[in-house]
């Protein structure tokens, strides 16, 4: 008798709202006229936080983690305005202005931290991808696609997304809002 649970794997990411979901589309329909299909093509605009490997005990865990830290987070203003095409990388991501780099790392630090173990994977430093798993004509063909980007949301909340084995795509199964609360003594004790 198997008692084992199964595992599935989901994400945490910066969630912004659908205004910038659909400006980022509009950048990733551009590199698709241009190049054609591409990994991260239908990928829904997010800063991956980290990727986890949980049943469903364990997701709950995962959930009130979460929400405590969400209490504790500020949501702010960020503007992503540069680009970066990467042969190395092999992708096309957005970074944030300098002035947001501070909060944002600071952001996703806060919850690599307390979300930590063995199935987790961290995502990298804040971006938003465009494309993923490019080959250099691509990317040199998206050289001289995009021009002064320049996208500003509120960065007010957190999704939890699962992957979809059939899609292969990650699809948002909670939302939370970053509420800014501050921590009172001996409130924050987890696991």
């Amino acid at each position: 008798m198997d008692l084992k649970l199964k595992k599935e794997w989901y994400s945490i990411v910066v969630y912004p709202q659908t205004e910038t979901i659909d400006e980022v589309k509009v950048l990733k329909d551009l590199l698709w006229s241009k190049i054609g299909w591409y990994a991260s093509r239908n990928s829904a605009a997010h800063i991956t936080i980290i990727e986890f490997l949980a049943d469903q005990y364990e997701l709950v865990v995962y959930k009130r983690c979460i929400e405590r830290i969400c209490r504790l987070q500020s949501a702010q203003e960020v503007t992503f305005d540069s680009l970066s095409l990467s042969k190395f990388s092999q992708a096309i991501v957005l970074l944030p202005s300098d002035s947001c780099k501070l909060y944002l790392n600071d952001l996703l630090k806060a919850f690599r931290k307390r979300l930590r173990s063995k199935n987790t994977i961290n995502g990298g430093n804040a971006h938003i991808s465009i494309g993923r798993e490019l080959s250099s004509a691509q990317i040199d063909q998206a050289e001289n696609l995009y021009e002064n980007i320049s996208i500003t949301f509120n960065c007010d909340t957190i999704a939890i997304r699962k992957l979809d084995e059939v899609k292969k795509q990650f699809v948002v199964i909670n939302e939370f809002k970053l509420l800014g609360n501050p921590l009172k003594e001996g409130q924050f004790l987890l696991f």
